[in-house]
Formats: structure tokens, sequence, C-alpha cells
């Protein structure tokens, strides 16, 4: 996994990142996860929805122009990656409650279910906006970030939810970068993520130091939030919310159906203390008892290529930085190397 540390105004930061990409012997485009040559049906859709990211986020349009400066790369050729970043990772999140908890303030897991070949985009950053929020997360696409927690002890991250559609709007990398950057609480993130125009179908999950736990269900159409009552919340690629289950997904498909949501809920139903981040680490990175994806021979290609158990209340984790199956959980602090 790729390693970057990002600080000061978010032009400089733009800057900085080219400038390390350098340093690795990588350009942009080793680093881009889609030609730099998008067609212009993608170059249309990454200017619509630069218009909302404008009003809702401009500092990420900032951190952008540093990198095409840096580069000399034609700047919206740099943003059309990240504006229109057509993927569909699968995904999985668990938060369990303080009540449950060796350290009396939620636990929260995130395992990034994508295609294996993503592994060579695959990025820790280390990030501190001269006038935002220091945090750590990761992200196959600059700018964006897919998950993480920042200094204040928001931890947050996403699953995209079929059928997948893209409207202009700010896609989910983007808007979980903003929340790092700027929100200090799981209230804070609900805010932000109600507020804003959704790209496609995603679910949010948020955790906070104070034990506040928020499940954002969003669309392009509509945004519902709830706070989970059971001490284990864990969250896929379905929507929860009948509502928007009707409203949005073709399939049938409820909650309950998710195999790695049956196999956690087992996890945590024998778990007769409270849980500790190691214990998590467990349901998270285990192919056989927890929510992990190994590479399989069923024909989906997907597996689990990062893995984070986060504690929140430390403003810390441990990140496996390849499949947990084949590597280990390693803590990370914000500002460490």
């Amino acid at each position: 996994m790729h390693h970057h540390r990002l600080s000061g105004p978010h032009e400089a930061m733009g800057r900085q990142y080219a400038a390390q990409l350098t340093d690795d012997g990588r350009s942009l485009a080793d680093a881009a996860t889609e030609p730099l040559d998008p067609s212009e049906e993608r170059r249309a859709l990454a200017r619509d929805c630069t218009t909302h990211v404008e009003e809702h986020a401009p500092f990420l349009l900032e951190e952008l122009r540093g990198i095409a400066d840096a580069t000399g790369i034609d700047a919206e050729l740099v943003a059309t990656v990240p504006l229109a970043l057509d993927a569909e990772a699968g995904c999985s999140l668990v938060a369990v409650s303080g009540e449950r908890t060796t350290t009396g303030a939620p636990l929260f897991g995130r395992n990034h279910d994508f295609f294996p070949s993503f592994r060579d985009f695959a990025t820790l950053y280390r990030t501190a906006p001269a006038d935002g929020i220091a945090s750590i997360g990761c992200s196959c696409v600059y700018v964006g970030r897919c998950d993480g927690v920042n200094e204040a002890g928001l931890a947050i991250g996403f699953a995209e939810v079929p059928p997948h559609e893209f409207e202009p709007g700010i896609p989910w990398q983007l808007a979980i970068r903003a929340v790092l950057d700027t929100c200090r609480s799981t209230e804070d993130a609900v805010g932000f993520l109600e507020s804003i125009p959704h790209a496609t179908n995603v679910n949010f999950l948020a955790a906070d130091a104070t034990g506040d736990i928020a499940l954002v269900e969003a669309s392009p159409n509509r945004v519902t939030t709830t706070r989970p009552a059971d001490d284990l919340v864990s969250v896929t690629r379905e929507f929860h919310t009948e509502s928007m289950r009707e409203a949005y997904q073709s399939t049938d498909r409820t909650p309950a159906d998710c195999a790695r949501r049956q196999t956690v809920a087992a996890w945590f139903a024998d778990q007769e203390r409270p849980v500790s981040p190691a214990d998590l680490q467990t349901a998270m990175g285990d192919p056989d008892d927890g929510m992990c994806w190994p590479v399989g021979d069923d024909g989906d290609p997907r597996s689990t290529i990062w893995s984070w158990v986060i504690d929140p209340a430390d403003a810390s984790g441990y990140l496996a930085a390849d499949s947990p199956v084949d590597a280990p959980y390693e803590p990370i602090e914000i500002g460490s190397e």
C-alpha cells in the first residue's frame, strides 16, 4: 500500500501529492485508476459534479488544481478521475456500541472489498489541512477517501448500494474526504451528508468518540438517517430502511440476506465479554468467521483489499494494508509514521 502525508493549505497539499508521486517514481497516470483521457461524456458528468463540489467542498477543487499545476496536466483531466469515478465497491462496515466494548466507546470496522488489481492504487493518507481537521484514511483515488478517522474522534466509511447509477452530485469518496476534513462529530457528519446532493446510491456509517453512531442511506433523490438501536450495526450493500429499499433497490434482497452480515451477527452473539479492538480484527479479518472476502473461485473477482479496525475515542486505528488473510493489522496513528 502506498503512503502519502499531506499538510497545509489544500492547493499546497495537491502539490505535495504530486511531488511525493515523483519521489516514488510514479506519475499521475500511474496513480489514476482510469486513463487521463476520459470521454467527453465523462468530462461533462465531472463538470456537472464540479458545480456541486464547488458549493459544498470547494477546498477539494483547490487540491485538484494543485495537482494539475504541479504535474502540468490539464486541470479538467485531473479532476475528471475523482469527480466521475464510476466504480462499484462492495465493502463491509461494522460499529459496536460502547455498551459492549472494552474501551467504553464505539469500535468501528471497515473492509474495502474490490477488484484485487486495485491493490496497485490502494493508499494510506495522513492529511493535516491548515484550516481543517487532521485524519488518517485510505483510498484508491487521489483527493477522495473511502474511510478513515480524524483527530476529533470521528470515524466514517461507505458501502455502495446497487443498482449503480451515476447522477451529477458529490461522489461518495469526496463526501467522506469533506467529512474527515471538516466534521468533529457524527452529528456534524449527518448534517453535511443530509445537505449535499449524492451522485449514487450509497450507505455511510459514522461513529464518534462520544458514542453516537449513525447510518446515512443516500441516493441522488433522498437521504435517510437512522441511529440503530442494536449494539452491533453491520452495513453492506443493501439499504436498511424499507422506504429507501422500495424506492431505489431493484433487488428484493434485505440486509438479512447478506452472508457477511449473518456471519458477523453470529460472531457477535458468541461474545460473552466486552469486545476489544483485537476481537473486532478477528470479526473483520477472518475469512471463515468474519466479514473478510477472500479471493474465491466462485466467479466473483472481488476480495478484501484492505481492512480497518478504528478506535474513535483514541482517534487511531489498526490497518491491514492488504487482505487481512495475508496482512497483519498494524497500529496507525494520526501524525505518526
